[in-house]
């Protein structure tokens, strides 16, 4: 028998499974798998997803199901060649399979750059830094060795953690595809809101020093280092950890004794040729972070906050960013046309009706302008708009256009940070004339924190201003899905809940009717017109 025969028998004889898939999920009809089993999906011979078999697969027609997750079912098309390994070994043979009928094969990778991507641990499409774009994963230990000595200079000392401590310290190296480099802190305070202030603090000596920064939660703060292509080369993270009460805080999710978790004094390890510093008794902080079973590479880890903690982190540091990643990607994506050459591109019918309505030369501000369709058609009718959004690519794109015969300005800003939100009050006292609002669908992809720091920022510029300045508000109501694939926060508002809401702010609510849809895919919206009582 030949050896190529016989290699041939040997790898029939270890495929289990048979694979199926289309672009909702992935099925494998065989016998049952272990609910710990660790699957690897592999696409043209090349890992890009790992998942645990309990959480992710259920029971279907033919098979186990696995959904794929929404960030990667919105970009499959064509066809590929899949197969499924299950602790390294094939699972199931490769299979062409057709997602629909385009003719092109399915790459998954960056759009421009041509970078191999991977779902991480967090469902979303990432960057992966093996092969030829590992040398970026040095330019971030660079990064991170200039900010920690310079952060020594102010008294602060920064160590790694996270992942960046965990392959080091398990394996003798970074781990293969790691996308970013984690550093942290050790708060000196032990008062939750001492321990917010002292995280603004940094921010802004951050910013002073020409950081671009996004902040996840008053105790996660991100540095991001942009490239040509408009995406992102690299990036820190800096994560504030604190005790407080006897125990531990390692935010996002870790919660342990003090006495379990020693960090001073800090000491250095090599991280690819270059001397960090680590905690004092590094094994213990990954056994805080990951659970005691660091030591053994899992690639399908997932982390699982335990609600004391949960509870902790939500009420004293909050969440800023929602969804905020998911929408910067799908505005990369309609600025590169994959959404037709319209997308997000053209204003919306009541921005046309009140560009008309509103009197000459008004002023106007845009909360949630997207790629700024609705902003630039006010200004191009002869209105002064400022226009804000959370998506660095849509803010980074339209502050290069200009506006005529009206003015035109661009703003970042998060809504769901009420630091950020509060100043936009003081636009009533630049210029002349009233400050009308006008913000369309913003508010379905606001969690509850995010809208009420927009009605009340509403609340305020009307207050200040009285019945001569509006507000205007659309909605989309009754059943809706994301508003794109990815989408992870997105639903309904109920048009009596945001009027209760409104009159409650003290204002008065108006409600706009809308002259019928002529085409079908139009969606279901609730428009109201807000003014401050007399």
């Amino acid at each position: 028998m030949s050896q190529d025969v016989e290699t041939e028998l040997q790898a029939a004889s270890i495929h289990s499974h048979t694979i199926r898939a289309d672009k909702r999920s992935l099925t494998l009809a065989g016998p049952p798998i272990p609910a710990d089993a660790t699957l690897s999906i592999l696409l043209d011979g090349r890992p890009i997803w790992n998942v645990r078999a309990g959480d992710a697969a259920r029971p279907g027609p033919g098979g186990c199901v696995i959904d794929w997750p929404p960030a990667l079912s919105g970009r499959l098309s064509g066809w590929a060649q899949l197969a499924v390994h299950q602790g390294g070994m094939p699972l199931s043979p490769t299979a062409r399979i057709a997602f629909d009928e385009a003719p092109h094969q399915f790459a998954l990778e960056e759009p421009g750059t041509g970078m191999p991507q991977i779902v991480n641990k967090w469902g979303r499409i990432a960057r992966n830094f093996e092969g030829q774009r590992a040398y970026l994963i040095d330019e971030a230990l660079d990064e991170a060795c200039l900010l920690v000595e310079w952060a020594r200079s102010r008294g602060l000392e920064l160590f790694v953690t996270g992942g960046t401590l965990l392959g080091p310290v398990r394996d003798g190296r970074v781990m293969p595809g790691d996308d970013d480099v984690d550093l942290a802190y050790l708060s000196r305070h032990e008062n939750p809101s001492d321990i917010a202030l002292e995280g603004f603090e940094l921010e802004r000596a951050l910013h002073a020093r020409g950081y671009e920064t996004v902040r996840h939660s008053a105790g996660h703060l991100q540095l991001l280092f942009p490239g040509a292509d408009g995406t992102d080369r690299f990036y820190l993270d800096i994560f504030t950890y604190f005790n407080t009460g006897g125990w531990f805080h390692g935010t996002f999710h870790a919660r342990e004794p003090v006495d379990k978790v020693t960090i001073f004094p800090l000491r250095s390890i090599s991280i690819n040729g270059r001397d960090l510093p680590v905690p004092a008794e590094p094994e213990q902080m990954l056994a805080a972070i990951y659970g005691p079973g660091w030591r053994t590479p899992d690639p399908a880890f997932r982390f699982v906050t335990p609600p004391p903690a949960r509870r902790r982190y939500d009420t004293w540091l909050g969440g800023l960013d929602w969804d905020r990643e998911n929408w910067e990607d799908h505005h990369r994506a309609l600025l590169r046309g994959e959404g037709g050459d319209h997308a997000g591109h053209t204003p919306s019918p009541w921005a046309q009706e009140l560009a008309r309505e509103l009197p000459p030369a008004s002023r106007i501000l845009e909360l949630g302008c997207g790629l700024g369709a609705d902003a630039r058609h006010f200004a191009g009718q002869g209105h002064h708009v400022v226009a804000v959004d959370y998506s660095r690519p849509a803010i980074g794109k339209l502050r290069a256009l200009q506006a005529r015969p009206g003015t035109l300005e661009f703003r970042r800003v998060n809504l769901n940070s009420l630091r950020e939100t509060a100043p936009l009050a003081k636009l009533v006292h630049e210029g002349a004339g009233p400050l009308h609002v006008y913000t369309r669908l913003l508010l379905n992809s606001l969690d509850w924190q995010g809208r009420e720091n927009t009605l009340e920022l509403i609340r305020q510029l009307l207050k200040n201003q009285g019945p001569a300045a509006e507000a205007f508000l659309e909605v989309q109501v009754g059943d809706c899905g994301p508003a794109f694939p990815e989408c992870r926060f997105y639903g309904p508002v109920d048009a009596a809940e945001l009027k209760s809401s409104i009159t409650g702010l003290g204002l008065q609510a108006e409600d706009v009717p809308q002259l019928a849809r002529q085409d079908d895919g139009a969606i279901t919206t609730y428009r109201v017109k807000v003014r401050a009582l007399p």
